[in-house]
């Protein structure tokens, strides 16, 4: 599907997360500016967690379009709210890592990013991961992972972006494995290990650090990765081959592909959905397929 804004005669509503990296002020002001005249653009800042999906479960009925500003969080908040809507999600990216952002080809400048939702786009249709009544578009985690993104530092990560993940990823490093136990419609797998991702994007932290290459985020499927090294040694070569994105030919990675997976574990541990800690283990987790229509630049090949 291709289009553009201009024809809707309903609001635009915004949400925006005020602790975006950069200057909500200055976005907001590019979000009016660039409207036809024929849209209203309706602004609401954010002020808690959780706020930017109850705003947009309020809003979703008078929106034609919906756009998130702010990280992968607030994005992944809209998103759940709106799936299964008409309303179709633009998003202005103001986070630390964006990676729901960059996987799709979506400026990392606002006032790109603006041109595109008010200008020449089109429409892509994704599936949105479940976890209980939270979404994600992305990734969830449990392990280390999780560990990294609580440790990572507010400041640093508005100064430098996803590089300020790095020393907090060291000192996860640290995390003991544990026992999972692994259930899927068709699988049950019981496993030490320091890390499992339930994947609906194929990336982490930033796109160049590639997972596998069968990860889609319009398949209709989770892919699940369990990581089994849980030496410094084996945990090195698992790296070196994120670095070097050959991951999926790691011996330590066993690869799932499935519609639902539960995992349990013998001590509760984080769960992080798209880069927020909001549960722990156990956790389930579904897909919804092609729940939710995306405004995307035209030239980016799914």
């Amino acid at each position: 599907m291709t289009g553009s804004v201009t024809p809707f005669d309903r609001n635009v509503v915004v949400i925006v997360n005020p602790a975006t990296k950069g200057d909500a002020d200055r976005i907001v002001r590019e979000m009016r500016a660039a409207a036809p005249d024929s849209v209203h653009v309706d602004i609401h800042l954010t002020e808690y967690a959780g706020h930017g999906s109850e705003l947009a479960l309020a809003l979703r009925d008078r929106a034609a379009v919906m756009v998130a500003v702010g990280g992968d969080g607030t994005v992944a908040e809209v998103a759940g709210a709106i799936r299964g809507t008409d309303t179709a999600l633009g998003i202005i990216p103001g986070g630390s890592t964006n990676i729901i952002a960059r996987e799709l080809g979506i400026p990392a400048q606002s006032e790109r990013a603006v041109a595109l939702i008010f200008g020449d786009h089109t429409m892509r249709r994704l599936d949105v991961g479940l976890c209980g009544d939270r979404a994600f578009l992305h990734m969830a985690g449990a392990g280390f992972d999780s560990e990294f993104f609580d440790l990572a530092n507010s400041d640093l990560k508005r100064r430098v972006g996803w590089v300020a993940y790095l020393p907090a990823a060291l000192a996860a490093l640290r995390t003991l494995p544990v026992q999972y136990t692994i259930r899927t419609p068709d699988t049950e797998l019981k496993v030490v290990s320091p890390l499992v991702l339930i994947a609906n994007g194929g990336s982490i932290i930033h796109p160049r650090f590639r997972l596998h290459s069968g990860i889609r985020k319009d398949d209709g499927m989770l892919d699940v990765l369990v990581i089994t090294a849980t030496t410094p040694v084996e945990l090195a070569r698992v790296l070196g081959r994120l670095a070097t994105m050959n991951l999926e030919r790691s011996p330590y990675v066993i690869h799932l592909k499935t519609t639902q997976v539960s995992i349990e574990t013998t001590v509760p541990i984080p769960v992080e959905l798209d880069g927020d800690v909001v549960t722990q283990t156990p956790a389930t987790f579904v897909i919804d397929p092609a729940a939710i229509q995306v405004i995307c630049p035209r030239d980016v090949s799914p």
